[in-house]
């Protein structure tokens, strides 16, 4: 098996078998039919002559011959993808994008293996844990030729199967069972799983749970239907974790296997979402103990009203409003906007003019509020960040850019209190 590891919107992929970042011609016919069935339409890939790569797209796709690892481009300079991992596993987990616990140890710990080891490892430990607890059992309806009468006697069927055996009753009954929807998926995600479970003792627990799975039965052509089917109640709470990380495993193989079948799994987050979505975790965690108050896609402005309709309005949606609270009033202070995309190319300042006309328009509709900072990510190149004086306002009003760094949750919230300091009371 092949393993490839790419950054982000940096590497590329080649076809060329010879390549270290190299597919066949079959293996890249098969991921261009992949990304063409999952994101049709959509602007994830830059391709060139004879080679891909991947823009906003982070994670695993698991071909049948080759493992494909896209992490974030965070520092380009360093021979190991640690640190870009690291980052990755850290947003994952404050933003709970996996559906069961990431702890800072599991981080440490996984950080210099690919993705795919680490999705093996929390699904199986989890399942193991959940299944510990009691494997889930559920009333099913069955229908036997039996010597003696149970639960409901199917007369008309009764006649035909027993019209020369008298001593049989053909009944209809319920009983308790394993072989419910909810064990047969996760069955079959673990089946899905079982080749990237390369360690001794995770082997050990996942052959255990196939043990304890053995009389439900195999899921073959599973549709999506049947998934959204499966209900989580009372007496299965413990496994919902679990299930959804189940789910999400088996709905990456129906959307992406296509006719070939050569996609095996993939599990993938869009960068620009998960940024955003770690900031205003971030956000909410640092403002807790404040009389602040954060929204997110803040869209109570319009940028223009049309004063014919009074529709057709072009609204203002910036990615967080800071306010403070006064007497259950919120008062716009701060306004924040993140953008996935590198401040600095070679040294250099490399930010988008339009990027600046949008939080002018944030800063001028919102009256009361003083800062406008847009939120990068932080890259192994420094430098000074620009902040900009609106002309003609009472109080000054300023647009500003900021760098946070993202390894690790606790230098996050520092570099978000140093940005908010100076505006935000009671952060420290």
């Amino acid at each position: 098996m092949k393993n490839i590891t790419i950054r982000e919107a940096f590497d590329w992929l080649h076809l060329d078998d010879n390549h270290s970042s190299g597919l066949t011609n079959v293996e890249w016919e098969h991921l261009l039919q992949f990304l063409d069935e999952k994101y049709k339409g959509e602007n994830i890939v830059e391709i060139g002559i004879h080679r891909l790569r991947f823009i906003n797209l982070v994670g695993i796709i698991q071909l049948k011959t080759v493992r494909i690892e896209i992490l974030p481009k965070l520092d380009v300079n360093l021979e190991s993808n640690s640190f870009n991992r690291r980052s990755l596993l850290n947003m994952l987990r404050v933003t709970k994008q996996l559906p069961v616990q990431l702890n800072n140890r599991t981080t440490s710990e996984f950080e210099k293996v690919d993705l795919s080891h680490l999705l093996a490892y929390l699904f199986v430990t989890e399942m193991y844990k959940t299944l510990r607890r009691g494997l889930y059992r559920s009333y099913e309806q069955k229908t036997h030729n039996l010597k003696h009468l149970k639960g409901r006697l199917l007369v008309s069927q009764h006649v035909k199967k027993n019209v020369y055996q008298s001593v049989n009753a053909y009944c209809e009954f319920d009983e308790l069972s394993t072989n419910v929807p909810l064990n047969q998926v996760l069955k079959a995600a673990l089946k899905i799983i079982k080749p990237f479970v390369k360690q001794g003792s995770l082997q050990t627990q996942m052959w255990m749970i196939f043990e304890m799975l053995d009389e439900v039965d195999d899921l073959y052509g599973v549709e999506q239907s049947f998934l959204n089917s499966i209900e989580i109640n009372r007496q299965n709470q413990h496994y919902e974790g679990i299930s959804q990380l189940a789910i999400a495993i088996i709905q990456s193989t129906i959307m992406s296997s296509g006719v070939s079948k050569q996609i095996a799994f993939s599990y993938l987050f869009k960068m620009n979402d998960l940024y955003e979505a770690y900031v205003g975790e971030c956000l909410k965690i640092l403002l807790a103990p404040t009389f602040y108050k954060v929204d997110l896609q803040h869209q109570q402005k319009k940028l223009l009203v049309n004063v014919f309709s009074g529709r057709e309005n072009i609204s203002l949606k910036p990615d967080f409003v800071v306010s403070r609270m006064e007497q259950n009033e919120q008062i716009p202070m701060v306004i924040l906007d993140t953008k996935w995309k590198s401040i600095f190319a070679n040294s250099r300042l490399n930010y988008n003019q339009g990027d600046i006309y949008q939080m002018y328009a944030y800063i001028t509709a919102y009256k009361t509020a003083q800062r406008c900072i847009i939120l990068y990510p932080a890259l192994n190149e420094q430098g000074l960040l620009p902040k900009w004086l609106v002309p003609d306002t009472v109080p000054e009003k300023y647009i500003e850019m900021k760098m946070i760094r993202l390894d690790d949750v606790d230098r996050t919230l520092e570099d978000l209190e140093e940005v908010l300091v100076l505006y935000i009371e009671g952060i420290i």
